[in-house]
């Protein structure tokens, strides 16, 4: 038994790290050690250590499997030698898998791994164990293998979706050791990006500048795209170093840099030369964007460095980046403030132009806002013109306070001072304050001159500042009066001083000191101090009655409320006031000032110092740790409590472990000592101890009656059932299996959890076997945890058996999705377990809970869907037709809809021809009416009909769904019968039309040919066998999706990677369909059979297919852009029906880009010699169109 005597925990480390090299220095056998008793932790770890140094694997590997955390863990801490190549037969990824994790726990497996990925380099070897990673869902961990595979091996793991994801929200210092110093990895990772989120990669890499900083920066340039929003994203040392090193390439690109480096860097290297090429580089493309963005504040570091004829400058780039847009005469150049561009003498004469010109761009009659761009003397006489006309009252005080604008010097400020008093001292009182509110923000009033600070104080005179019984303008005044005293060594007025001897607003009067200087802040402090200190040494030789205790206590919450908001701390409260203070204590200790930090917070950090220090210092903080508890909601120490039962265990150990038993006999017990004494009790005591424990308060019956249970005996065993689990090692199972029953089972849920993660994987399954054989009520939370630690093999017979032995619906349903979520899991074992699923579903009946059939066709992967759906088909077709029978059938069927391209062809053709076989005989029985889940199920099925139809595999596939389609609408259209009968089914036929129609875009393009020779078929059919007037718009529909899968089709072939779409393709791709739609209206025409009354739904349509067509050729381009295109296309045709058909189509407005073939549509039409296109054209602008149109 190995016994440590030093005094802290330092010292038993080290006695135990003696013994360790004392027994190595003397070659004891280990063999000798090994069967010796352990009485402790201390000799198990002896033990390990020992062993480590002999390089002994066989004991490393046989306390690997034991599971115990604290000697898993140091045995992989210090047997890093077992991860070489010497050892790479015991640490590989089989020998592992087969002899050693299948006896250790989910988090210790874990760990096991992540000390191996640490310590692993050898790039074969991380290959391994990277695929066994990620084939066990632990992609984490896989993702550490991966940064020690080789090149190859990453590029092509980078393919993988899962591997992109994750790296993308790793930090960077991930992607350093992922990457390394390879710029082909970089560059594959950079490419798997949008452009729009390349940037955030750069950020993530750009360590690799200090790898090389050319190819850094030519990554950047080739992939990097920068919008005009984005802002910094590289540090101010890269940027530093990209100005200093590479100025040749930002003056190059100017609006890739300039928006992605660090401000601070640009300011400090760039010239005035070079702002002038950066200020055009980064304006927008458009001027909407230019003013949004507040161009002049964004770039304001760099346009700084422009000192000569700056505005001329940008107002320059301005027109000629957007010509025929008005720059500083536009009311956003006043509220953006971008007249900080100009000099004082450009400012007035850009305001005083603006005056001229009486174009009131600011506003009606505030042409006067525009004098604080003036100067003084010229804006002072104007204003009192003005002033001298104006009748309303608040317009008359918003323009002097335009006078503060423009007074630059105190002599100004004197100057229109004077004239307040003089010719506005009866104004409002809110006027007034308005007006001294406006010059505290705009001068310091307290460098205010003798003139000025007269001209300024007769102010607070009107108001009353000064008044010694009435006053009830703002406290600041009175403030401010005060602080202009004080550091001008005035006599403080008597009106001031009673005010701050009632009452001091403290905050303000701090916020006003903080214009001054330090010596003149510690003067008004000083003063205020003095004051109060003055007015309390009043009350020294007073008896302290109560009142004398009111009259002084406003005093001393002053003195403390100036020391407190002038940093000063308790430590500078005088003693008399301390004197006082004690006398009246409640009133005070919760004062700012007095609170600062007195109570010991007592962290489990502060614990483990003093275990660092001294072990008997946690045995005297236990009387605090005891008032911790009481007052804290949860109050953590267990990493302590863990040291002490490991180093300690004799002694300091045995004091906790009886402070923790004896709280648990206080006489009212709140929940939060209970738990938190279990939980010590768990963490420290043996296991003699804890079965006693567990033994004493061992629940009598599984039923908790309330009404006569002791409230503190039922906490406690609340307390173990929520904290037996954390016993190291566990308690036997025997003693935990009396708690989890009834009405304790809720009690018990964290149990469950824990010991999944925890337990050794044998110990868990033996757990989760009794828990298997228990009522329902538990025996789901055992079937739950089956799930997660037993093989697939024994799982299938688990849930097998279960299944035929229960009825609960709710037991069922939990098996069921366990399954599902299983399966879509893992990869070993899946095909066993899909063999059990489809047996399951067999199983299923009618009457089990509606959630199973619910997720019936949700969570399983892609390649295993098209089997399980044949089997839950086969399973629905033998439920008896009840409406939630029918209900979960139609399910299955718009399934089968969504998987057809999956699913067997043969499968769903059989479904297809027992259906067609048998609904026209129900359209027979018409007298027969279905109810809401019958009619349902069949429309589920007409649609899946013209799915298959429409899903067309290959050429050969063609034939037999043209003769399919020529069946079905011979049916509906050439039975006989009555007159009811045949409406039945023409309403039948046009919405198999529609469902035929609205599935030909979901089909891959290369299958539009055969679609359209379908929907021809269909067309031709109904043509042939029904009058126009019956089927007009479906004609419609169906001859406008031929020309547009016509153009999708030629466009895809012509274009068949997405990044050949640009502006130029759509315009052609939109002119291509609008020719075709030219084509097809003209037809209607000239057979007269273009009616107008239908034009709003022919106008629907078009814009539907429209829509469609965008979206298959280029989801990003704008509908309005691509609607403009076929509008223009439209143009050719000079027909009256489709210029006013281009009217309702063509949007209201368009963009900037797009406003060229606007104009020529709308010029186009007007020059038609026809009023009621010319009508339509105008009520469509709603006003003549701009002159640009004409």
């Amino acid at each position: 038994m190995i016994i440590l005597t030093g005094s802290n925990l330092g010292e038993r480390q080290r006695e135990l790290n003696e013994k360790v090299k004392e027994a190595t220095a003397k070659s004891v056998e280990f063999d000798e050690i090994k069967d010796t008793a352990e009485e402790s932790d201390v000799d198990k770890l002896f033990k390990i250590d020992l062993a480590s140094k002999y390089l002994n694997v066989d004991y490393i590997i046989e306390v690997l499997k034991s599971g115990d955390s604290l000697f898993v863990s140091r045995a992989l801490n210090k047997s890093t030698w077992i991860y070489g190549e010497a050892f790479s037969h015991i640490i590989n990824v089989d020998n592992l898998h087969k002899n050693v994790i299948p006896f250790m726990s989910i988090k210790m497996k874990k760990k096991l791994l992540a000390s191996i990925a640490v310590h692993v380099k050898n790039e074969i070897r991380a290959e391994e164990f990277y695929k066994y990673c990620m084939e066990n869902k632990l992609k984490t961990l896989a993702m550490k293998f991966l940064n020690y595979t080789s090149e190859t091996f990453k590029l092509e793991a980078l393919k993988d979706k899962t591997v992109y994801h994750m790296i993308v929200q790793f930090e960077s210092d991930y992607l350093k050791h992922f990457f390394g110093s390879s710029f082909t990895l970089a560059e594959a990772f950079i490419k798997a990006f949008n452009e729009i989120s390349r940037l955030k990669v750069f950020r993530g890499l750009s360590y690799l500048y200090t790898v090389s900083d050319v190819k850094y920066l030519d990554l950047l340039e080739k992939y990097a795209v920068v919008a005009a929003y984005q802002h910094t994203f590289l540090g101010l040392r890269i940027s530093k170093s990209i100005m200093k090193q590479h100025k040749d390439r930002v003056l190059k690109n100017p609006s890739l840099y300039i928006r992605i480096l660090s401000t601070g860097a640009v300011k400090k290297y760039v010239t005035a030369e070079d702002a002038r090429i950066y200020a055009v580089a980064v304006l927008p493309d458009v001027v909407e964007l230019f003013w949004n963005q507040n161009y002049m504040t964004k770039y304001k570091y760099f346009l700084d460095k422009i000192t000569v004829d700056k505005f001329q400058f940008v107002k320059q780039i301005f027109t000629d980046k957007y010509p025929e847009q008005d720059f500083e005469t536009t009311p956003t150049f006043y509220h953006k403030q971008l007249y900080k561009l100009m000099t004082a003498e450009e400012k007035e004469t850009w305001a005083l132009k603006q005056i001229d010109s009486e174009n009131e761009i600011l506003g009606i009659g505030k042409d006067y806002l525009w004098y604080k761009f003036v100067s003084f003397e010229k804006a002072f006489e104007e204003i009192k013109k003005l002033v001298r006309i104006t009748t309303d009252n608040s317009r008359r005080a918003d323009m002097v306070l335009v006078l503060i604008e423009s007074a630059k010097t105190q002599r100004d400020l004197e100057k229109l001072l004077k004239y307040y008093n003089e010719r506005h001292a009866n104004e409002a009182k809110f006027s007034k304050e308005n007006f001294l509110d406006r010059i505290l923000h705009n001068f310091n009033v307290f460098e205010f001159d003798e003139d000025c600070w007269t001209a300024f104080n007769k102010m607070f005179h009107n108001l009353e500042v000064y008044n010694i019984t009435d006053y009830n303008s703002k406290a600041e005044f009175r403030i401010i009066a005060l602080i202009y005293c004080i550091i001008n060594k005035k006599e403080v007025p008597k009106a001031i001083k009673k005010h701050f001897k009632s009452e001091m607003q403290f905050y303000t009067l701090k916020t006003n000191t903080d214009k001054l200087t330090k010596e003149q802040q510690e003067m008004v402090f000083q003063y205020l101090f003095n004051f109060y200190m003055d007015e309390i040494k009043k009350f020294e030789d007073v008896p302290y009655e109560d009142e004398v205790k009111y009259g002084l206590r406003k005093y001393i919450h002053f003195t403390l409320d100036l020391l407190d908001q002038y940093d000063r701390t308790k430590e500078d409260c005088p003693e008399l006031v301390n004197e006082f203070m004690k006398l009246d204590w409640s009133e005070f200790e919760c004062h700012n000032l007095i609170l600062a930090k007195s109570k010991k917070e007592l962290t489990k950090d502060d614990l483990m110092r003093d275990l660092k220090k001294d072990a008997k210092l946690l045995v005297e903080q236990l009387p605090l740790i005891k008032t911790k508890i009481d007052s804290s909601y949860k109050y953590d120490i267990s990493t302590v409590l863990k040291k002490l039962k490991t180093y300690f265990s004799d002694d300091v150990t045995k004091e906790y472990l009886k402070f923790f038993d004896s709280l648990l006999t206080e006489e009212q017990l709140w929940s939060r000592v209970s738990q938190a004494a279990a939980h010590g009790i768990f963490q420290l005591g043996d296991e003699k101890f804890k079965v006693a424990f567990m033994a004493k308060y061992t629940p009598k019956e599984s039923t908790i009656n309330h009404s006569e249970i002791d409230e503190k005996w039922l906490r406690i065993q609340q307390a173990i059932c929520a904290h037996a689990c954390y016993s190291r090692p566990p308690v036997p199972l025997k003693s935990i299996l009396v708690y989890i029953k009834g009405d304790y089972v809720h009690f018990c849920l964290p149990m469950f959890n824990h010991y999944l993660a925890h337990l050794p994987l044998p110990a868990c399954i033996e757990f989760v076997e009794a828990l298997l054989d228990t009522p329902v009520s538990i025996q789901k939370h055992g079937i739950r945890l089956a799930f997660e630690c037993f093989d697939p093999e024994s799982l299938n017979t688990v849930v097998l058996r279960a299944w035929k032995k229960t009825k609960n619906v709710t037991l069922r349903l939990i098996m069921y999705k366990a399954v599902l979520t299983k399966i879509s899991k893992v990869t070993v074992g899946q095909d066993l377990l899909f063999g059990t699923l489809k047996t399951l579903t067999l199983l299923l009946n009618p009457d089990d809970d509606d959630d199973v059939f619910g997720i019936l066709l949700s969570r399983l992967p892609d390649h295993l869907m098209p089997e399980f759906i044949e089997v839950v088909w086969k399973l629905v077709c033998t439920f008896p037709p009840k409406p939630v029978n029918l209900s979960r059938t139609r399910n299955v069927v718009l399934h089968i809809c969504n998987k057809i391209d999956t699913i067997r062809q043969e499968f769903v053709q059989g479904i297809i021809e027992q259906f067609i076989g048998t609904v026209f005989i129900q359209e027979e029985e018409y007298d027969v009416k279905l109810n809401s889940d019958a009619a349902a199920l069949v429309d589920a099925k007409w649609k899946l009909t013209a799915t298959y139809i429409i899903n067309i595999m290959d050429e050969d596939d063609i034939a037999k769904k043209l003769d399919l389609t020529k069946l079905i609408l011979k049916k509906c259209l050439k039975n006989p019968g009555a007159r009811e009968r045949k409406r039945a089914l023409l309403k039948t036929c046009f919405n198999f039309i529609h469902d035929l129609e609205s599935k030909t875009f979901c089909q891959d393009v290369k299958h539009y040919e055969n679609v359209n020779k379908i929907m021809q078929l269909v067309l031709e059919t109904i043509e042939e066998d029904l009058p126009i007037e019956e089927i007009y718009m479906e004609v419609w529909e169906i001859r406008l999706g031929i020309v547009a899968r016509t153009v999708i089709a030629e466009s895809k072939r012509k274009y068949p990677e997405q990044d050949q779409i640009n502006k130029q393709v759509i315009k052609e791709i939109a002119n291509n369909f609008a020719n075709g739609l030219g084509i097809l209206i003209n037809d209607f025409v000239e057979k007269e059979m273009f009616f107008t009354t239908f034009s709003s739904d022919i106008q629907n349509k078009i814009i539907s297919k429209t829509q469609t067509l965008k979206n298959i050729i280029d989801s990003s381009t704008k509908f309005t852009d691509m609607m403009t295109y076929v509008c223009l296309g439209l143009m050719e045709f000079e027909v009256t029906q489709i210029y006013l058909l281009v009217l309702n189509l063509l949007p209201a407005s368009c963009r900037y880009e797009y406003e060229e073939a606007f104009a020529a549509i709308v010029v186009k039409v007007d020059k038609m010699n026809n009023k009621e296109v010319r009508c339509n054209l105008f009520r469509k602008l709603k006003n003549p169109y701009p002159p640009e149109y004409y």
